[in-house]
């Protein structure tokens, strides 16, 4: 016995069927498992469940339709497999269309409840069906498909066309795309479930008169292939509407990082605007500073120290008047050994407070002569080198390089533990480049961070737009590299690894 080409035509039928609500059901999981929204993701589950178990009942029709053409026994635990997918496929649609159409917080228990209610009420008339006299015994299996597409198939695909229609109201004005693909795919449900109508002839009211058979008596087709063409046009219209609404989110996420662009472009303006305000406050700290040491410097010098000497003068003419009391004279010379102390003392106050050298003579000889000062000399010898053009610059770009390196041999002094340092200068076209080298103790700056002095020192550079690079390590010395720009406001580019080599040759022995 072989199969007719009508008989195989019913299978591809089925086959086309159960691949396309496969397919819905494949790229509605699929959905489910993207979505960023929960409650979409929840939504789309039942339909998955609906397309994929559907398609494998109809795919078991395939194993069962050539059994009952070829007379050939087909298992009962078969049958019943297929009845139950098919069965709970329409209960998953049922549960999409109740779970859509109600948007409510507790919408998934309520879609729960309506299956299991459809589902109470499938059983039960099945056993109605069966306690009710018959003239002769019903074909269980044939009155149990026809009623799950009664009970279960036509009001589930009902709700689901309600459900898809209302989510097509909703996205008319903000998405009309994706309401045109929801709005087909409604009518698509619709169609499908009046299909269901005509299930196969059975003995429960009103199979035995509205039937599959009837259906192809009216029209000449099988209803099976205008199923089959249901299914695959919402198939088409579901998997539309998912690549429409990924594409929106894709649009979504651009516009929110777009606008995180902004937001961090603004905040990063903000932030320079801030730095650039500090900045700008520093720098009328350190002028402030500068000018107030400035004035406190001429106060000593002119009035201080002016005393001290006429106090010392008057002290040398008292000795010439007291010549016969020794010990007079004694506390005479002792007091004229304090003015003078106390006149050296004010001289270095004077001097660390405002140089003079600074601001009458420029940065390279009064670096040349922090370098020479005694209190520098009697512990550390300083070799200073001026090269590359010296030449007068901006009074605030000398000061903080003035400044950097008296702080820079200070901390020499206090804590490198030698006897031997360098200062050296090089003037280039657009940019001055300051180094402080010693071969002292050394430290590890990530442990250690920034104390005061050096602080200070970055503060400084900072505000001229200069750079500053510290290359040290423990036992082998401290390098101190700083890059600032000939004018106030330019910038300069990176430090170069030759830079740092050409103004780091080692300290002489």
């Amino acid at each position: 016995m072989y199969l007719t080409f009508v008989q195989l035509n019913y299978l591809l039928m089925f086959f086309i069927y159960g691949l396309a609500f496969f397919s819905m059901g494949l790229a509605m999981a699929l959905e489910a498992g993207r979505s960023p929204d929960v409650e979409e993701a929840t939504l789309l589950k039942p339909l998955a469940m609906f397309g994929i178990l559907n398609a494998i009942s109809q795919w078991m029709e395939i194993v069962i339709l050539p059994g009952i053409w070829l007379e050939i026994p087909v298992p009962k635990p078969f049958l019943l497999t297929k009845l139950f997918f098919l069965a709970m496929s329409f209960a998953s649609l049922t549960a999409f269309g109740v779970q859509a159409y109600r948007p409510a917080r507790r919408q998934v228990a309520a879609s729960v409840y309506a299956s299991l209610g459809f589902l109470l009420v499938y059983f039960i008339g099945i056993g109605i069906n069966h306690i009710i006299p018959w003239n002769s015994t019903p074909n269980c299996l044939r009155c149990a498909d026809a009623l799950a597409r009664y009970l279960l198939a036509l009001p589930g695909a009902m709700l689901a066309a309600l459900a898809l229609k209302n989510h097509a109201l909703k996205n008319k004005e903000t998405n009309p795309d994706l309401a045109s693909a929801y709005r087909l795919a409604s009518w698509g449900f619709a169609l499908f479930g009046l299909t269901q109508i005509f299930p196969a002839r059975a003995e429960i009211y009103p199979a035995p008169f509205i039937n599959a058979e009837l259906f192809w008596e009216i029209t000449g087709i099988p209803i099976q292939l205008v199923s089959t063409f249901m299914a695959l046009f919402t198939m088409g219209n579901l998997i539309h509407a998912s690549h429409i609404a990924e594409k929106g989110r894709r649009q979504e996420l651009y516009k929110a990082q777009e606008g995180k662009l902004i937001a961090l472009e603004q905040v990063q303006n903000e932030l320079l605007k801030r730095r650039e305000l500090r900045k700008d406050l520093f720098r009328h700290i350190v002028l402030a500073q500068e000018e107030e040491r400035g004035r406190i410097s001429r106060e000593l010098h002119d009035d201080t120290a002016q005393i001290l000497t006429a106090a010392s003068l008057n002290m040398a003419a008292l000795k010439a008047v007291i010549t016969d009391n020794p010990k007079a004279m004694g506390l005479l010379e002792r007091s004229q050994g304090l003015c003078q102390e106390m006149s050296q003392a004010l001289y270095r106050m004077v001097h660390d407070l405002r140089p003079a050298q600074l601001d009458d003579f420029g940065l390279v000889p009064a670096l040349r002569h922090l370098t020479e000062e005694k209190w520098f000399s009697r512990k550390v010898a300083i070799t200073f080198e001026a090269s590359g053009g010296p030449r007068r610059v901006d009074p605030v770009i000398e000061t903080v390089l003035f400044r950097v390196a008296q702080e820079a041999l200070t901390n020499i002094l206090r804590h490198a533990h030698t006897d031997t340092a360098r200062l050296g200068i090089l003037f280039e076209k657009e940019q001055i480049i300051l180094t402080v080298e010693d071969r002292g103790a050394g430290f590890i700056p990530a442990l250690k961070g920034p104390g005061f002095g050096l602080a200070g020192i970055i503060e400084r550079v900072e505000l001229i737009n200069g750079r500053l690079d510290i290359d040290t390590a423990p036992g082998k010395g401290t390098t101190i590299t700083v890059v600032v720009p000939t004018r106030l406001g330019q910038i300069i580019p990176p430090l170069t690894r030759q830079e740092t080599e050409t103004e780091s040759t080692p300290p002489p022995a």
